[in-house]
């Protein structure tokens, strides 16, 4: 049993350059030289580049290129996109494993965004070393991370980890809050129902480690972190998924459930270069459980701040693997209001209407029934060219107040990540955006309490958050971003 190691702790314990990493910085060296010389197209499907235009690669013509079947197959923006990546991780780890001929070495982890030691929201030191030939550092790459300095708004990203894991559901078609995303018949490269662990810390931390990004949320310089077709060029972006994937492990660690008894997701398939030649196929199914890819982590200590869960029923059939159980039928949803194409762009407070609550519980509060009226806001179909990295989503935000300043009235912090790739319709995106979904019970509690609570309107407004790290002399300011809209904004509550 291997064990994937948390990167800052082997830093620490280590220095700048932990065994870990030596070996991963020389494997890296060695994938890139399977690359054929002198030629943009990849060919060897265990080299640097070909395993990076698994996760995306640009076609000439600006869409995804899927000339090569095994090209631009992520998956974002559905219940998919956690064991596709798991799967694409451990794919990637046999094959380092071969080129290192080292079956121990095991792919660490970085904890980007970790609620309880924000000192870990800087790049390790291994990724900025200087040192000719390291081939762990680039510079497509934001400079404020190379620098050494902080992930850019980690303080006020940090919670959302802490959020994520509050989401009892992984997946639902009911249009409420999710952990792993929106339910999906097909697989698809992107675009759709992003879960919270995908949005923030997932996507945010995307952009912020590959661009430069100005304070009013526009983006400066782009890295190859900061979009799917150049994010696995990036060698952090594997650090920084297996950091992901642990976080799920940790989740279902809490006694969350995952739907193993839906054929539509756990009998699903993926396919990868495997490591000793031809391509290895897995089913969702079979990789629920790591150790029996030969895997575990340091640790799955759930973030600081979570809550001990409380012990669900589990019934297990036989054969359906981790985490099937006797899951109680939701709610059905009711969408009390909703209002259409939205400019993100503007920060002005846009009212929604809604419907009259006294059937949905829409009006209970603070000392009601527990679990009882919980409300959603959905902002759907979110499309543009370029956007703010991150949106912060406040609710009846007091006129003249700053968002920093009223957490207790933020819905959520949603990412635009992949924003430019699901607004193409190009036969591999449908174009039809990025969908956010954020639990907004505690902001309506909070209001309540403030006597601020209107049951027949809400008022939601979007913040643009940029950097708020100095960035370099010959860093010029871009206008801030334009044409970023959501196709509709909406409150549904259960």
């Amino acid at each position: 049993m291997r064990i994937r190691q948390d990167v800052w702790v082997r830093t620490r314990s280590e220095g700048d350059w932990p065994a870990v990493l030596e070996a991963y910085e020389r494997a890296v060296g060695l994938l890139r030289g399977l690359d054929p010389p002198g030629s943009d197209r990849p060919t060897n499907p265990r080299g640097w580049r070909f395993l990076a235009a698994i996760h995306g690669r640009a076609a000439d013509t600006g869409g995804a290129d899927t000339s090569d079947v095994l090209w631009s197959t992520c998956q974002h923006g559905s219940w998919y996109f956690l064991p596709w990546h798991r799967m694409y991780l451990r794919a990637f780890e046999l094959i380092v494993q071969g080129v290192l001929e080292d079956d121990e070495w095991s792919l660490p982890y970085w904890y980007t965004l970790d609620p309880g030691d924000l000192s870990t929201a800087v790049l390790p030191p291994a990724f900025r070393d200087t040192r000719p030939g390291n081939n762990l550092r680039t510079e497509s790459r934001s400079m404020v991370m190379n620098a050494g300095l902080p992930l850019p708004n980690a303080e006020l990203m940090a919670p959302t980890v802490v959020d994520a894991f509050e989401a009892d559901t992984f997946s639902t078609p009911t249009g409420t809050s999710t952990f792993g995303g929106g339910e999906r018949s097909t697989p698809s490269f992107s675009g759709g129902e992003v879960g919270l662990i995908e949005g923030v810390p997932h996507g945010a931390v995307h952009t912020f480690v590959g661009n430069d990004i100005a304070a009013n949320g526009a983006t400066i310089r782009r890295g190859w972190m900061g979009s799917f077709f150049t994010a696995g060029l990036d060698p952090i972006f594997w650090l920084h998924h297996a950091n992901i994937d642990r976080l799920w492990q940790a989740w279902l660690e809490q006694g969350h459930q995952i739907p193993t008894g839906d054929p539509a997701w756990a009998d699903t398939t993926f396919t990868f270069p495997a490591a000793d030649g031809g391509n290895v196929t897995w089913r969702i199914r079979d990789v629920l459980d790591p150790t029996k890819l030969g895997y575990e982590y340091e640790s799955t200590a759930a973030p600081t701040g979570v809550a001990p869960p409380e012990p669900l029923p589990v019934d297990v059939g036989p054969g359906l693997g981790l985490g099937e159980a006797a899951m109680p039928e939701p709610l059905p949803p009711q969408v009390l209001g909703a209002t259409l194409d939205v400019p993100l762009a503007s920060t002005d407070p846009i009212d929604v209407d809604l419907a009259e609550p006294a059937d949905v519980g829409l009006g209970l509060g603070i000392g009601d029934e527990p679990g009882a009226g919980r409300v959603f806001l959905r902002v759907e179909q979110v499309t543009g060219t370029a956007a703010a990295p991150v949106y912060q989503i406040h609710i009846n935000l007091p006129p003249g107040e700053a968002p920093d300043e009223r957490p207790d009235l933020r819905a959520g912090l949603m990412s635009t990540f992949g924003l430019a790739e699901a607004s193409e319709d190009d036969g591999v995106h449908d174009g039809s955006g990025l969908t956010a979904v954020f639990d907004i019970t505690p902001v309506r509690d909070a209001l309540e309490q403030q006597g601020r609570w209107d049951p027949t309107r809400l008022q939601v407004t979007f913040s643009p958050v940029g950097a708020d790290a100095e960035l370099p002399d010959d860093a010029d300011e871009a206008p801030p971003p334009t044409d970023v809209r959501a196709g509709q904004v909406m409150v549904v509550a259960t």
